[in-house]
């Protein structure tokens, strides 16, 4: 569905700006076109925004995280005003303010862009996931290589006969077979759906003759759609490059790879340490590389047809575009150190082969590195989503939160004996209202559980879900007092400083754009979801709210009748356990920063 969304987003998106970009091309086109142009854009956004409440209604139930995602991006577009906005632009272009009209599309552009970003963030936040747990699965794999290789290192400085380490380096060499073997298949896949991809937004549309007639005259018009678009890049079937040419160099860089005849070993590591060598035992390097069997090739094989068939970019723009594992050339370098230091072995030349094993350590230290900076870069993406997210949440539960207290204020202002059955159905009501908006905080609350990460936000959510259980319950038997407004003040109290909370950690990102150094160990952990002085405030308010309420609570008790002392004697026993989850937490983080 996100990918249906995506499309709309950018059938508002892409004809915003062209209306201006006509105007800078074509003089002849009047300021009514234009305005009228624009007109259709801003009914295009209008038609968008009722599609999105109609889908969030409709997966209510069936769905509610992606119909609250919905929601989200709806109060977002209503909150940055596109709607105004493309409507004053319209207005701008009939008095013929061309240069506030580009102004103003810029902005809306941005707004746009923003509003794609939320709306992909719950599909993009399981992809950063998934891509998180591979490569920190390829990050133990190559510190357990790299332990092998400095296992087969020692080995042969310590040794009398070289060629006895021969075992070990050929271990070595067999697990980055096995590591760059994954990879091949993993960039091969995303590789082949990214043409897949390309391949369907290039599609031309036989069905339309006007195409066909109109040639390139389209390109300049402004109801062009993103298809007609892409028909005219270059490459488009009517734009493509020289497929010979492309198909040429793609086949030429295959066989230099794997049918690249023998070289003297000193020579070929001076010239690229990764690039293809045969060893002393008559195996070349493509044969090792294939040792997963004929599969491998038949893959690699199928990749590189496609690629020939497929229209072919300047190798600026493709190597830029081209999905690739990080570390992938250094692992591949770092092999091939292995099998020229497996020679050096075989032939009984010590120093020469340290030499090789050397940079084949070198290399897979670069290719750590280079996975821990990513890694790193995908929690830094995943924490900004998390954020934004926990943010737009605590927001709309704000905002419910502080209706259900005014209503609760209202009601109180008519004590109970006077109510009429309208009074009561309306208590009713705000319960429902407290009940839904309590499932909300759970959602929350379990999005926090599994990032996993935070202690302190976890336990303040969990102890607004008591409270919102607690008034829910005291409103539908009818208490709306001063105890149930109370606690309604605490949860709004509470929900700014989470607000607060969210917001100054976004700032902070973006003020410190370089990523915090994290631990060298084999197993990359994630860092925390705020830094540890926000939790360290966010555990303190949380002590400071139960000292405050403890004192209003026994000074309530010396106030109320005998029923309410009953609420109050709870409040205290809730007080106290919360309290204790207060003390864990705050041991729980201390382990955490031992560790």
């Amino acid at each position: 569905m996100c990918c249906f969304l995506r499309t709309l987003v950018c059938l508002v998106l892409i004809p915003a700006v062209l209306p201006a970009t006509a105007a800078d091309e074509s003089e002849q086109i009047s300021a009514d076109t234009l305005r009228d142009d624009q007109l259709a854009v801003s009914g295009r956004y209008d038609r968008f925004e009722r599609l999105l409440s109609q889908m969030a209604d409709i997966l209510g139930h069936d769905d509610p995280e992606r119909a609250e995602l919905l929601r989200r991006a709806l109060s977002k577009g209503r909150e940055q005003a596109i709607s105004s906005q493309l409507s004053q632009i319209a207005e701008d272009l009939i008095q013929n303010n061309l240069g506030r009209a580009l102004e103003e599309q810029d902005e809306v552009l941005q707004s746009l862009a923003s509003l794609l970003q939320l709306l992909q963030s719950e599909d993009r936040r399981s992809e950063l996931e998934k891509e998180r747990e591979r490569l920190n699965s390829l990050l133990k794999d190559v510190s357990n290589t790299l332990s092998q290789q400095k296992s087969a290192r020692a080995s042969t400085q310590n040794s009398g006969a070289p060629s006895s380490s021969a075992r070990q380096q050929q271990e070595a060499i067999d697990r980055a077979n096995s590591i760059l073997d994954e990879i091949e298949i993993h960039d091969g896949q995303q590789e082949d759906a990214i043409d897949g991809e390309s391949t369907d937004g290039t599609q031309p549309n036989a069905d339309s003759p006007a195409d066909s007639e109109s040639g390139t005259e389209s390109e300049d018009s402004p109801g062009t759609s993103p298809s007609d678009l892409d028909q005219n890049s270059p490459d488009s079937e009517g734009g493509k490059p020289d497929r010979g040419h492309g198909e040429l160099n793609e086949n030429s860089e295959s066989d230099s790879q794997h049918n690249q005849p023998s070289k003297d070993p000193a020579e070929s590591s001076e010239s690229n340490p990764g690039q293809t060598e045969p060893i002393a035992d008559g195996k070349s390097r493509d044969s090792d590389s294939n040792a997963s069997g004929p599969q491998q090739s038949k893959k690699q094989s199928g990749r590189s047809q496609s690629k020939s068939q497929s229209p072919q970019p300047s190798s600026q723009g493709q190597e830029s575009d081209t999905p690739k594992t990080p570390g992938k050339d250094e692992i591949s370098s770092a092999r091939q150190f292995m099998r020229e230091a497996l020679e050096q072995l075989q032939k009984q030349l010590q120093d020469e082969a340290i030499e090789k094993q050397d940079g084949a350590i070198e290399e897979l230290q670069k290719a750590i590195e280079e996975l821990r900076e990513k890694l790193l870069q995908l929690r830094e993406e995943e924490k900004e989503m998390i954020l934004a997210s926990l943010e737009a949440r605590f927001q709309r539960m704000l905002s419910m939160q502080t209706q259900i207290y005014d209503d609760t204020v209202d009601l109180s202002s008519t004590p109970v004996d006077e109510w009429l059955d309208t009074m009561f159905a309306r208590s009713r009501e705000v319960a429902q209202q407290q009940a839904e908006l309590q499932v909300e905080c759970e959602r929350t609350l379990g999005l926090l559980k599994e990032d996993g990460t935070s202690v302190s936000i976890v336990l303040a959510v969990e102890n607004i879900s008591n409270d919102m259980q607690t008034i829910a319950v005291r409103l539908r038997q009818s208490k709306v007092g001063t105890l149930t407004q109370r606690l309604e003040a605490d949860n709004i109290e509470a929900l700014k400083e989470l607000i607060e909370a969210t917001q100054r950690e976004m700032q902070e990102m973006h003020d410190h754009e370089s990523p915090p150094q994290q631990a060298q160990s084999g197993n990359q952990q994630k860092p925390p979801l705020v830094q540890l002085m926000a939790e360290i405030k966010i555990l303190r308010s949380l002590q400071l709210r139960i000292n405050r309420r403890t004192q209003r609570t026994d000074q309530l008790i010396s106030e109320q009748s005998e029923d309410e002392r009953s609420d109050l004697f709870e409040q205290l026993a809730e007080l106290t356990a919360r309290q204790q989850r207060l003390v864990q937490s705050v041991e729980e983080l201390a382990e955490r920063l031992v560790r």
